[in-house]
């Protein structure tokens, strides 16, 4: 029990404060964009000129959803050519537009012939389907790998050649997403991860970042301990086999090193990633038991924080560009 609080409180360095997103309306008509199950662009906001946020109108999310695209050099409303898409998704509890906001992701990718698209995840930045108990709702993973792409395509000129990353909840996301779609992403990243969901302790954080962000911690899948629960359809390691042709970035540092020595993390970010490192390496075993390849970058020390995402997404962009390329 002493274990579990400890974890709980390690768990709300996981949620950072909430940015205000802008406020959208309009008609379904007065943006490009729309997807076959009738989800459309309600706003826009042009934010420089290679930036531009969009609310989208979403029956999955149930919700208006913020994207930001970090748009590409000849890229124009009226552009006839189209683009490949990188989708990288935040953490727990981020907005959409955290990417943008703490690393340089922006100027990394500005001299690539690619969209990147940074999607809002709902709660807790899971980007999942939600199970509710069986009432469903909130299917943020059908929005990011359906919805959105449709809207991209239709409005945007995104072509249909894709890779998916995220950070922490995000990272372990982005690799289910591609897991539950194989082919229709070239190449996948998870930074800190939570990779393998099963384990214990990714079970202790995940309950308790829910929790702490006022959502009851059985929503998303059930308890994980019921006969009905849904984790194991959620949880990398058990969909790692179907990755098989997805090329695959993995990173994570091991928090607390193994002299016992810690850097100066704030809310004991050394620890947080101490504890998601097993799930990483767990996920990267699993891997090779299937006789699938990745690329790591598994370091000592570290923080569970954007510095050192920002350090993993320079490590894994050669990667991610050449997969979009080809």
């Amino acid at each position: 029990m002493k274990t579990m609080r400890a974890v709980a409180v390690l768990a709300a360095a996981l949620i950072p404060l909430t940015l205000a997103a802008p406020a959208a309306s309009a008609s379904a008509s007065t943006y490009p964009g729309t997807a076959a199950d009738g989800a459309y662009v309600s706003a826009e906001n042009q934010v420089n000129a290679t930036t531009l946020d969009i609310t989208i109108s979403s029956p999955d999310a149930g919700a208006s959803v913020q994207v930001e695209l970090l748009l590409p050099s000849g890229w124009s409303p009226t552009a006839t050519q189209t683009w490949p898409v990188l989708y990288l998704l935040h953490g727990c509890c981020d907005t959409y537009q955290g990417w943008n906001e703490n690393t340089n992701v922006a100027a990394e990718t500005a001299g690539a012939p690619v969209i990147v698209a940074l999607p809002d995840g709902g709660p807790v930045g899971l980007y999942t389907d939600w199970y509710n108990n069986g009432a469903d709702g909130e299917a943020y993973g059908d929005f990011i790998a359906t919805e959105l792409p449709q809207i991209l395509a239709s409005g945007f000129h995104a072509s249909g050649k894709a890779a998916i990353g995220g950070v922490s909840t995000g990272g372990g996301a982005a690799l289910v997403i591609a897991a539950d779609h194989p082919g229709q992403y070239a190449a996948v990243a998870s930074y800190s991860g939570m990779d393998c969901l099963l384990l214990p302790t990714s079970i202790a954080l995940v309950q308790s970042a829910l929790l702490r962000a006022g959502y009851n911690p059985d929503a998303p899948w059930g308890s994980p301990t019921a006969p009905e629960s849904i984790w194991a359809d959620n949880d990398p390691c058990s969909l790692a086999s179907s990755l098989r042709g997805t090329r695959i970035f993995l990173s994570v540092g091991s928090g607390i090193t193994s002299s016992g020595s810690t850097e100066s993390c704030a809310d004991d970010g050394n620890i947080l990633e101490s504890l998601v490192a097993p799930a990483v390496y767990t996920f990267a075993f699993m891997l090779s038991l299937d006789g699938i390849s990745y690329t790591s970058d598994f370091y000592s020390g570290g923080c569970h924080s954007w510095p050192y995402w920002q350090t993993a997404f320079d490590q894994s962009w050669p990667m991610l560009e050449s997969a979009l390329d080809g």
